[in-house]
């Protein structure tokens, strides 16, 4: 996710889209699936999105033991209302504009809405893309726990040797968690040119190079720590430090220290550079999983790391990536005109209630309020992969849910 200049200018898109998706409300699971090359094309994306390990290739987060269940107290949201732009608005109405998929809200550990669309039920598993970097960052904070990692301090290429004379060569850690590396990199989707996806391509669609080589590449634009500025190759440097000191793969970690552990309900999968052991996990999107585990992540971090009184993420940890450290990345500083902040790998949220969000083009979501104890999470299939207008509308939506179940709730 970034603040960009997607707009819904592409008029032609947007129709084809519309049409693709009003026929896909109503229809089973027989969403198209597309080729590499066609899972952003607006009748592809819903149903690419439920299945790209198919298309690619991932390893597998085992889960492992009971599922925790998460209790039901059901409610009818879908009337909620809320006010934007002078307009007032319905959860239905803005569910449907931004082409959902897959709507969870919970309240103190009690799912309270549940809702599926076009063909996909609560088996579905639905790609993250840059939500994944929240589970990333989370990653090197459990390295860090595991005594893997000696301080946030320490630049990644003393781990990493081999991006000496990089763009990334003497960079803290920190500034990676905190989108400030400094390399040179552009992330301007839909732009054949662009840094994001000339790497997507080479690594991904063609595999015709490996992502960690992709990161040897990259020079250095300014220096670290000064500047934010959105790159996802720095997540995925974070997941190659991640993956060089535990020794183990993104999933496998992934599995050991959070899946198993939490009884997630279904096993997931993260999307590789190339098939096999050897393949390496593209950190800064791409995982895959139900609707409900990641709403047991936004658990997670909504207990501040513990889960069914096991402490399973450090509090310290939690409290640090959701809150804005730096300078440069404190609410309302990271773009002419946006509200929000950065954390770890965390989009921050200014006021009283702390709240946090991952994000992923195409509109995911996991928002965690822990003022309101509320955890929502938001799957789409939306056309283009950002609109900015609809973020912030998005967000009072989820206030509004927020403050509707207050009232009267058990």
């Amino acid at each position: 996710m970034r603040w960009s200049a997607v707009r819904y200018s592409a008029t032609a898109t947007f129709c084809a889209a519309l049409l693709a998706y009003s026929a896909l409300v109503r229809a089973e699971d027989t969403a198209p699936i597309g080729a590499r090359d066609q899972i952003a094309e607006p009748w592809y994306i819903a149903g690419s999105q439920r299945h790209m390990a198919e298309i690619f290739p991932s390893h597998v987060v085992n889960r492992g033991g009971p599922v925790s269940e998460l209790p039901r107290a059901e409610r009818e949201l879908g009337g909620v209302r809320y006010r934007w732009n002078g307009s007032e608005h319905t959860l239905d109405e803005i569910l449907a504009r931004t082409y959902t998929t897959g709507f969870l809200v919970i309240k103190d550990g009690t799912i309270v809405y549940e809702r599926y669309f076009g063909g996909a039920d609560q088996n579905s598993s639905f790609t993250s893309w840059s939500v994944a970097k929240s589970f990333t960052s989370t990653l090197v904070g459990l390295a860090m726990a595991d005594g893997k990692i000696a301080n946030l301090d320490l630049p990644v290429s003393q781990y990493l040797p081999e991006l000496k004379g990089s763009g990334y060569d003497g960079v803290p850690i920190r500034d990676l968690l905190e989108m400030s590396s400094g390399v040179k990199f552009t992330e301007a989707y839909q732009d054949p040119s662009s840094s994001v996806e000339v790497m997507w391509r080479r690594t991904m669609d063609e595999e015709s190079e490996r992502l960690n080589d992709f990161a040897i590449t990259v020079g250095r634009a300014e220096p670290p720590g000064q500047k934010f500025v959105y790159r996802s190759i720095d997540t995925q440097v974070l997941g190659w430090l991640v993956r060089q000191v535990t020794g183990q793969s993104l999933a496998d970690y992934l599995s050991q220290k959070i899946w198993v552990p939490m009884g997630m309900e279904k096993e997931a999968t993260w999307l590789t550079d190339r098939p096999g052991p050897d393949g390496m996990e593209a950190a800064y999107c791409c995982l895959n999983a139900t609707l409900r585990d990641y709403g047991r992540f936004g658990l997670l971090f909504l207990g501040k790391g513990k889960w069914r009184g096991q402490q399973i993420v450090p509090e310290q940890w939690v409290e640090q990536a959701t809150v804005a450290q730096a300078r440069q990345d404190q609410p309302g500083r990271l773009y002419a005109g946006y509200p929000l902040g950065y954390g770890y790998q965390w989009w921050t949220f200014p006021g009283p209630d702390h709240a946090y969000s991952a994000e992923g083009v195409n509109f995911q979501f996991i928002y965690v309020n822990p003022r309101d104890r509320v955890v929502i999470v938001k799957m789409s299939a939306f056309p283009t992969p950002w609109n900015n207008r609809l973020e912030l509308e998005t967000f009072a939506a989820f206030d509004a849910i927020c403050a509707a179940i207050q009232t009267n709730y058990p």
